[in-house]
């Protein structure tokens, strides 16, 4: 097979892989936003949660290692997605 066509095959499995994130995150900040609705019916002002928040990085972090994956870039991934829910919860 040649390049091209690997190139082309890759790039279609990537695509299909993006459109799996996307919708996993739309899946997550669905969740969030039940979270968010019955936190609100609780009277709990402080959406976040520092201890369950370190412990859920500390895990991802944990998780990513064995992919070999940065912990610059889980950090940063989670930190944006965390700000996104705490918006959303709001």
């Amino acid at each position: 097979m040649e390049n091209k066509e690997l190139l082309k095959i890759y790039r279609e499995q990537i695509d299909s892989l993006d459109k799996e994130i996307i919708y996993l995150l739309f899946r997550r900040f669905e969740l969030v936003k039940q979270i968010g609705l019955i936190k609100k019916e609780d009277w709990i002002n402080n959406p976040l949660d520092e201890t369950r928040w370190n412990k859920l990085m500390d895990e991802n972090l944990e998780v990513s290692r064995e992919y070999w994956l940065s912990d610059d870039l889980i950090i940063d991934l989670w930190n944006r997605i965390h700000k996104e829910s705490l918006d959303l919860e709001k």
